[in-house]
């Protein structure tokens, strides 16, 4: 399994983005490998493709996550949105945001090591990123 952030969503939607063709270079060596997301990556990912991109591109973007059968959409409960809070009061060493320590509550639940993502707090909170 692996998790799929924002950074890797937008910059895989946008063909301008500068790491666009990184983000297909990924998805290409990808066969059949769970994925794995939260509603609060996808809420992220549909604000950040609306603002830039438009209705259309986000809409795109969030029903084809949703009609994949490749991804899996973890809706965070109270306990692990609980437990980010209490992650993120421990952690002052960067500014990470709430979205991603969402992220990786549900990937050390989920026993996930490795991201989709171009976000280099995920390498700093001890989770390894795929590489094109």
């Amino acid at each position: 399994m692996v998790f799929v952030d924002t950074s890797f969503l937008y910059a895989a939607t946008d063909e301008r983005d500068s790491l666009h063709s990184d983000a297909a270079r990924i998805v290409a060596g990808l066969e059949d490998t769970d994925l794995v997301t939260t509603t609060h990556v996808l809420g992220e990912s549909w604000t950040l493709t609306r603002r830039r991109l438009g209705h259309a591109a986000a809409s795109r973007l969030v029903d084809g996550i949703r009609g994949s059968r490749l991804y899996t959409i973890v809706h965070a409960d109270l306990d692990a949105e609980s437990a980010a809070f209490d992650w993120l009061l421990r952690h002052d060493e960067r500014s990470y945001s709430f979205v991603d320590a969402v992220s990786f509550q549900t990937m050390r639940g989920r026993g996930i090591g490795v991201a989709m993502a171009f976000d280099a707090d995920f390498e700093a909170a001890g989770f390894q990123t795929l590489q094109a």
